[in-house]
């Protein structure tokens, strides 16, 4: 227990599943101090971690992320006193991407009658960017003013809570076995179907989409906005403790893709998750992920909703070549989670939540 009286009290509302009070709560405690509030956040966050309270730490995460990018819906209480984003340079895919998840929420009916003119500046922008040859820029004033109040903010976070049985009923056994001599493992149905269910429509509703990474793809990562009970619960439900959670990012890829060069010079172990509806994929030899494992061969492995592939991440890999149906709820999304080899806590910081107290 902390001996920060207000620290415990939205210790004891996180734990109770009241993350919206304990966010008002800790807003209003720290209202003329932005940046205390964020460095304190951070430093419960991290003492949360190393007392392996994986849940708590994610909610003080999340309180973290909504303050950095906090938007006049969500959390929904900070109309008046949103912390300033820095100048971005925004591209035409992320307009574009934003405008069919705007689009596709309103339908949905989780969003209101505001963001129809919302989505149309978005595609205004999108198509005056296209006109560059490197679909970048910098916004003029105008046109930043048009779109600050959403853009690079988190519009909607789907609630999503954890599940009684995340996993498979064989998921588990096969991830923790010794791999074979070439260092690949797939196990397919590895969660179990509501988790899957509930996971992909966290990441599909999720307005978290911010960064870019060429060809079209985009990333969500854990310091802005991927974090939910289930996907947390997931992410360290695979090993327990026998292995420390290093990372855990999510990929979104555009219909068309051509296939990635191959890459790895990360230290650990990898777990990459497919969670996009077969029936969404037109190629299905294809999509998925190209492995030069332990013995120096070149492994295809076709896309398939709910296959987990575990590797060594110093592996050459990347993603095969994809075509998969274009509009929003069909985009191929994948989750990483990185490991360390042994042990818990064998570094001395937890690197995944050594989140920084700047906005």
């Amino acid at each position: 227990m902390s001996a920060n009286p207000a620290a415990n009290f939205a210790t004891a509302l996180i734990e109770r599943h009241r993350f919206e009070e304990a966010f008002v709560f800790w807003h209003a405690r720290h209202a003329d101090d932005a940046q205390g509030a964020l460095a304190a956040l951070a430093s419960l966050s991290r003492q949360a971690t190393r007392e392996r309270q994986h849940q708590l730490a994610a909610g003080y995460h999340a309180m973290h992320t909504a303050l950095r990018r906090g938007s006049r819906w969500y959390p929904g209480m900070l109309a008046n006193r949103l912390l300033p984003l820095a100048d971005v340079a925004v591209s035409s895919h992320r307009l574009r991407h934003d405008a069919a998840q705007l689009a596709y929420l309103h339908q949905l009916g989780v969003l209101g009658d505001a963001f129809p003119p919302i989505i149309a500046r978005y595609r205004r922008l999108a198509a005056r960017l296209e006109s560059h040859l490197d679909r970048h820029d910098l916004l003029s004033t105008d046109e930043q003013d048009a779109i600050d109040e959403a853009y690079d903010r988190i519009i909607h976070l789907r609630p999503t809570p954890s599940v009684a049985q995340a996993f498979s009923s064989h998921a588990l056994a096969a991830a923790r076995r010794p791999p074979p001599a070439h260092g690949i493992v797939v196990i397919d149905d590895f969660l179990s179907p509501h988790a899957l269910d509930e996971l992909w429509r966290f990441c599909v509703q999720s307005t978290i989409w911010f960064g870019e990474q060429g060809h079209g793809r985009l990333a969500a990562t854990y310091d802005h906005g991927f974090n939910c009970p289930l996907l947390v619960q997931v992410a360290h439900g695979v090993f327990g403790d026998d292995r420390q959670l290093l990372g855990l990012r999510a990929g979104k890829h555009p219909p068309r893709l051509p296939g990635e060069s191959l890459h790895g010079a990360v230290d650990g172990l990898k777990v990459q998750l497919w969670l996009t509806p077969d029936t969404a994929n037109l190629d299905q030899a294809k999509g998925g992920l190209v492995i030069r494992d332990h013995d120096g061969c070149t492994r295809h492995i076709p896309y398939r909703q709910n296959r987990a592939v575990l590797f060594d991440a110093r592996l050459a890999h990347g993603a095969a070549s994809c075509h998969f149906r274009d509009d929003h709820a069909s985009a191929r999304i994948e989750v990483a989670m990185l490991y360390a080899w042994t042990g818990y806590y064998s570094t001395p910081s937890f690197r995944m939540a050594a989140i920084s107290s700047s906005p």
